[in-house]
Order: C-alpha cells, then structure tokens, then sequence
C-alpha cells in the first residue's frame, strides 16, 4: 500500500474535519460520504475524541469505511465500521474499547447504535493489502489524523486475484469441515449420554468453524481465539441474521452461544456432563441454520472479489 509519513516532528493530534478534507494535498481524496452523509457527523466526532482523547489509543489515523463511507458494505448493520491504524501497542483491545464506549456512550443517547472496531498496527497495514485493507483505504472517509502522519489513498487495488484464490481455498476447505461436524452431531437424534456428550462438542466446534470461515473470507487472514460469544462480537454486525440469530434480549432469552462455550470444555473435563436432549437440539438447529447464513455472506463476498480479479 503506497503511504509514506511527514519527516516533520511529531505534533499534538488533531481531529481532521471532513469538511476541510480537500484542501489537503491531492492524494487525500474525500470520499462520496463527505458530501451527502450517511452518518451523525457529531456523534462521529464524539466516538474520534473519546478514541484518540481518553487514553484508550494513539492512532496515527482513523478511517470510517463501508456503506456509512458511501463505499462497499461491510456491516450490513448500520454500524460506524472503524479501522484505527496504530504505531505501538495498545493497552486496550478492540473488545474493551467497544466495552468502554458502551459505558460512556450508552446505546440509547446514539443515533447509530453500533460501533466495530478494528486495531492494526501500521506495520500489519503496510505489509497486508487485503481486499478489507484496500476498500477502507480508499473509500474511507478520514475522520482523524496526526499531524505528524501524511495518509495517502491507494493507488492501486490490491491482488483480486489472490486474495480470492484464497479465501474460496479456506472457504472450500473448512466449509465441509463444519457441515460434517454439524451433521454427526444431528445423526441418531442423540439420546444417551454417550450421544449427547458427543454431539454437544461437535455441535461446538461447527459453530467456531463456521465463525472462523466467515472471518476468514472477509479479512484473507484467520481469526485468534475459539471463544464463541467473542467470534460472535467480531462479526454480529455483518449479518443482521446472525444478530437476529444469537443478540441475547430482554423480550428472549438466547444462551446458544454461551452454552457452546461451555460445550466445548465441559464436554471433556466433567466426567458426569449430561443436557437435556430438547435443549441440544434446540442449539443444534441454531447452528444449523447459522450455516446457511454463513455460507450465504461467504458466497456473497466471494462474488463481489470477481469482477475485480480482471482490473
């Protein structure tokens, strides 16, 4: 990805207004969003501040990409996709930065609801261009900036070709994986408590594949943890059918995701594990249909990396 920084000494950071966007140099080209937006400029700005203000980051740059931008959809949901490229380690991850911003920024003073982070490191950004990387570079509005950082669009597209290559590799490969896992847990309608061990682990472990499938195609890299109720926050937004799916509420009780996490360990470690087979079965048609969605937003991405393989 072609950026390069300022030799100039490192000032203050400052909140870059997107009004004024154009009269920086040529290569900050303002996005469409910029004139007609899509999103609560102010609250926007309130997210930036708390971000860059509260000590929770010190990005060089942040980047409000997807169909709030005016570019290509990520979340389905209307949600501030934001990518913070950082240059050191943070204190604080993405989880306990949505955490925190939930606590400060309740739901309910928003006009948006939802806000998905994305950290990356400037070197991870300089040595990865994904199809996720190139979209929120070029057709991201820059909602903040150093003064000491000089951003650039890109001004090439990233490898189409490759990055499809590979994710319908992955794609292809665990797909079968996590539907044969999914269908073992379903066979003989498990009643025993042999069965019901085996099919609540199995039951698990479709889930997280599934999850990890769905990363995978959208970001060319996999996902680092197995704890379903985090793979769930990563990508709710994506899909407001897996929102529909698994969102817990006040008007239903949902625990699927929950009780899988508990699956996957007490499956092994408690001797005596036993569940109720109306329950498992309950859990196992969620999972059954999560697969379709899955298979559906994975098929969706791929289709949309096509016609850009021939640029």
């Amino acid at each position: 990805m072609e950026m390069n920084q300022n030799s100039v000494q490192e000032q203050p950071a400052q909140q870059i207004v997107t009004d004024t966007l154009s009269e920086r140099a040529t290569d900050q080209q303002s996005s469409p969003a910029e004139n007609t937006p899509r999103y609560n400029r102010g609250e926007a700005d309130v997210i930036v501040n708390y971000l860059t203000k509260e000590g929770l980051f010190d990005p060089e740059y942040i980047l409000l990409f997807g169909s709030l931008a005016g570019g290509t959809m990520h979340s389905e949901a209307k949600c501030y996709d934001l990518l913070l490229v950082v240059r050191n380690q943070t204190d604080y991850n993405w989880l306990q930065a949505k955490r925190d911003l939930r606590y400060k920024l309740p739901f309910q003073w928003r006009e948006i609801t939802y806000t998905n982070l994305y950290v990356c490191p400037w070197n991870y950004v300089q040595a990865h261009y994904t199809p996720f990387l190139y979209y929120a570079h070029r057709q991201g509005v820059l909602l903040y900036c150093k003064d000491s950082f000089y951003f650039r669009r890109p001004k090439r597209p990233c490898n189409f070709e490759e990055a499809y290559c590979d994710a319908k590799s992955y794609f292809d490969t665990f797909k079968p994986l996590a539907d044969l896992s999914i269908n073992l847990a379903q066979a003989g309608s498990p009643k025993y408590p042999n069965e019901i061990r085996w099919a609540a682990f199995m039951t698990a472990k479709a889930a997280i594949l599934y999850y990890k499938m769905l990363y995978y195609v959208y970001h060319n890299e996999p996902f680092d943890h197995d704890d379903p109720l985090i793979l769930h926050e990563r990508m709710r937004t994506l899909s407001t059918e897996l929102m529909l799916l698994f969102d817990d509420t006040h008007a239903a009780r949902n625990t699927t995701l929950a009780c899988l996490k508990s699956f996957a360990r007490k499956t092994f470690e408690e001797r005596k594990f036993m569940l109720h087979p109306f329950e498992l079965k309950e859990h196992m048609a969620r999972i059954v249909r999560m697969g379709e969605i899955v298979t559906k937003y994975c098929e969706k991405r791929l289709e949309l990396y096509k016609p850009m393989r021939e640029e």
